[in-house]
């Protein structure tokens, strides 16, 4: 008989995990709604090795996220029931595991949970951000509406995305493609010119010899350099994950030539896309700006919106300390003020992120029209050292002859 493992909520509201033996899923949901456990998750416990690589390796996109909640938000408008329309988004989905965790919110709602509990046990694919509004929905009994502007919101940070993504791809592909060709020309094209060379018995010219050298250290010592690379590499990403070492890179990108502006345009965008929904939304304003704080994807903005979070604890405005940070463009600080004094804040954020819409756009362009000369100067340079390099033996071999 196969063994559930299963995770549940006693009496009292503790989480615990535990094992029981069954027929099939439905028996052990029955033992445990008999014991009165209110059930999160169950499991077969040593399930197929098929099952498990469908989900190991797949993940859920934004993407994926925003049509979800798009045709959500169409079904609940509709009149179909919570159950109803997450058992319809769970057989549809092609993301098998976005529809696993779909029907687990479906398996919580039927047992009594609110449906913002039910997104709730699952912090990894859907944030606070997105648990806050739904519970603002849920409360104000415009869930439809609220479903709608999460879709919005995960549509403009997916167009977002796009934008950044194929802003690099070409730079990226060039900046490969010159590093690739550098190390085929230095492993395999300089040594047979080498080669050749040294059997007239003359003296290798200065750049000739720095890259030969450099090509001979690489062929007998490469896994010294991949050790060194990956551990530059490990270096980096550790002291990324610490809460200073996290902020202090964070200050470095906005203060990186070219790139800086664009992280800093992207960053109030979003800020002020995701607190003008939740206002909007019916979020509680301080709520809201703690949401804001944990989604803007820079800590020193972050720091500013959290600050702004506790000023407004002692009845001062939002704006005041945004201004005082130093890191929001006055142009914002200023439309945040002229909306608190109008009553129509919400309003005047969604005015704020749709000129930064624009703003991100022209940076993205302005981005590539600076970058592709760049990298084509770059592949230049490479391939020319390298030339130079292959054909001053050359000339020196017509000396000797």
């Amino acid at each position: 008989m196969p063994t559930y493992t299963y995770k549940a909520r006693d009496n009292s509201g503790q989480i615990f995990t535990g094992t029981l033996e069954g027929e099939n899923r439905e028996i052990v949901l029955d033992r445990l709604r008999e014991m009165k456990y209110f059930v999160i998750s169950v499991e077969k416990k040593g399930g197929s090795l098929l099952s498990t690589e469908i989900t190991l390796f797949q993940s859920i996109k934004i993407r994926d996220l925003a049509i979800f909640f798009r045709q959500f938000a169409t079904m609940v408008s509709a009149g179909l029931t919570l159950v109803n329309c997450l058992e319809i988004l769970g057989k549809q989905t092609e993301n098998k595991l976005l529809a696993k965790k779909i029907e687990d919110i479906k398996k919580n709602v039927e047992q009594g949970a609110t449906l913002t509990d039910a997104f709730a046990a699952h912090p990894e694919t859907f944030s606070n951000l997105y648990t806050n509004m739904i519970k603002a929905g849920e409360m104000g009994g415009v869930l439809d509406d609220i479903l709608n502007r999460i879709a919005t919101l995960m549509e403009k940070e997916y167009e977002l995305r796009q934008k950044i993504k194929s802003a690099m791809t070409y730079p990226g592909f060039i900046m490969g493609a010159a590093v690739v060709m550098a190390i085929f020309m230095l492993t395999f094209i300089l040594p047979q010119f080498v080669g050749v060379f040294e059997q007239f018995g003359g003296d290798l010219p200065f750049l000739t010899r720095i890259l030969v050298g450099a090509t001979h250290l690489f062929n007998r010592y490469w896994y010294i350099f991949f050790a060194v690379f990956a551990g530059l590499v490990f270096l980096f990403i550790s002291y990324n994950k610490t809460k200073q070492g996290h902020k202090n890179i964070d200050r470095i990108k906005l203060k990186i030539p070219i790139f800086g502006n664009l992280f800093l345009k992207t960053s109030i965008n979003r800020f002020t896309r995701i607190l003008g929904t939740l206002i909007r939304s019916g979020v509680p304003i301080i709520q809201s700006l703690k949401v804001s704080a944990e989604s803007i994807g820079n800590d020193i903005l972050a720091e500013a919106v959290s600050n702004s979070a506790d000023r407004i604890r002692e009845g001062q405005s939002i704006s005041a300390p945004l201004e005082e940070s130093g890191v929001f463009p006055p142009m914002v600080t200023q439309m945040i003020m002229v909306g608190e004094e109008s009553g129509e804040l919400e309003t005047m954020l969604l005015n704020v992120s749709k000129f930064y819409d624009q703003e991100v756009e022209r940076a993205v362009e302005q981005l590539t029209s600076v970058i592709e000369p760049l990298m084509m100067v770059v592949v230049a340079l490479v391939v020319g050292v390298m030339v130079i390099a292959m054909y001053l033996p050359i000339f020196s071999m017509v000396e000797l002859v």
